[in-house]
């Protein structure tokens, strides 16, 4: 008994609309996955999308230590972050759109993946002075007077804006110097960044999320094509 033959490929769908699946002189089925990891921490870092950012420092008494945050064209989601002070009380804040007076080299972050580059967007400097912006965010650690620090951690996700200036703010309350180690998680392409459209259009037609699928019958003649906000890897099978 004779069997319809099954294909599938692999292609890179951008920003340009993209034909993903061909026209056939029969219906066909197709099936397309958009090979994008889920939109969750644990997916991202899998991926080699997620980088690590840490931290210790000194915040004399009274004193502030300041780091600038330059975002890249995509932005940046803030997935998980811990503060630890060892003496004294600090409250930690993230500032929008601040100016910032800057020292020293970038500040690197690493691939939670180490199969993958640690190249990213975003560029992390330390501070010498912070001037206006807004307070978005804002977290007081209380260190132990009887233990040996105090600390705090957070799964809270922020979402940074693309091409913006943010400013970590770490003011020591307390009257004694206190060392600060601070750590964060986070990812540059993410939500809309690995969707794809199916259409011709961004947010219009049907989407379908990191690591979604959809089955799909075609009738003769008739083609399918895609788009993107950015580079997605799309898996296509097709049966006549």
């Amino acid at each position: 008994m004779a069997t319809d033959p099954i294909g599938s490929y692999a292609l890179t769908v951008g920003t340009a609309t993209t034909p993903i699946v061909g026209m056939s002189a029969d219906a066909q089925i197709a099936v397309i996955q958009n090979l994008e990891p889920h939109s969750v921490s644990s997916e991202y870092a899998k991926a080699g999308y997620a980088y690590l950012l840490q931290r210790e420092f000194t915040v004399n008494s009274p004193g502030t230590a300041i780091f600038k945050v330059e975002t890249g064209t995509r932005g940046l989601q803030i997935d998980f972050y811990e503060i630890v002070s060892t003496v004294d009380n600090v409250k930690a804040e993230l500032l929008e759109s601040p100016t910032i007076g800057t020292t020293g080299a970038a500040i690197p972050a690493y691939n939670l993946n180490r199969n993958y580059s640690d190249a990213h967007d975003t560029t992390f400097t330390a501070g010498t002075s912070i001037s206006g912006g807004t307070v978005i965010a804002a977290e007081y650690i209380t260190a132990d007077k009887h233990a040996a620090s105090g600390g705090g951690q957070s799964a809270k996700v922020y979402t940074l804006r693309p091409s913006t200036t943010y400013g970590f703010k770490f003011v020591n309350e307390g009257n004694q110097n206190t060392d600060v180690f601070f750590q964060m998680s986070f990812v540059e392409k993410y939500n809309g960044w690995n969707d794809l459209w199916l259409g011709g259009a961004v947010d219009a037609g049907v989407r379908l999320r990191g690591g979604e699928v959809m089955q799909l019958p075609m009738i003769q003649g008739q083609t399918l094509s895609a788009v993107a906000s950015d580079d997605v890897e799309v898996g296509v099978l097709r049966q006549d």
